[in-house]
């Protein structure tokens, strides 16, 4: 889910990386920039702005982005 239509304005499809940082695409420039505002720690990703180039992923959501309806698992 996303707030900006995928434009990397808003954080809310923010990611924690649990493993597999190094499968995914380089940083952006909204990312680089949240990541100097302090915005993004170095395990976050968003998710509008990463592409998996191969292997597998493992993430959490923020706890700040988590959608009170559905049931998330750790």
């Amino acid at each position: 889910m996303h707030a900006c239509g995928k434009k990397g304005r808003c954080t809310t499809c923010k990611m924690i990386v649990l493993q597999g940082m190094e499968n995914l695409s380089p940083e952006t420039g909204p990312e680089l920039a949240y990541r100097q505002q302090g915005r993004l720690r170095t395990d976050e990703r968003l998710s509008c702005q990463s592409v998996l180039l191969q292997g597998e992923l493992l993430i959490r959501v923020a706890k700040i982005n988590q959608f009170p309806h559905i049931a998330y698992t750790e």
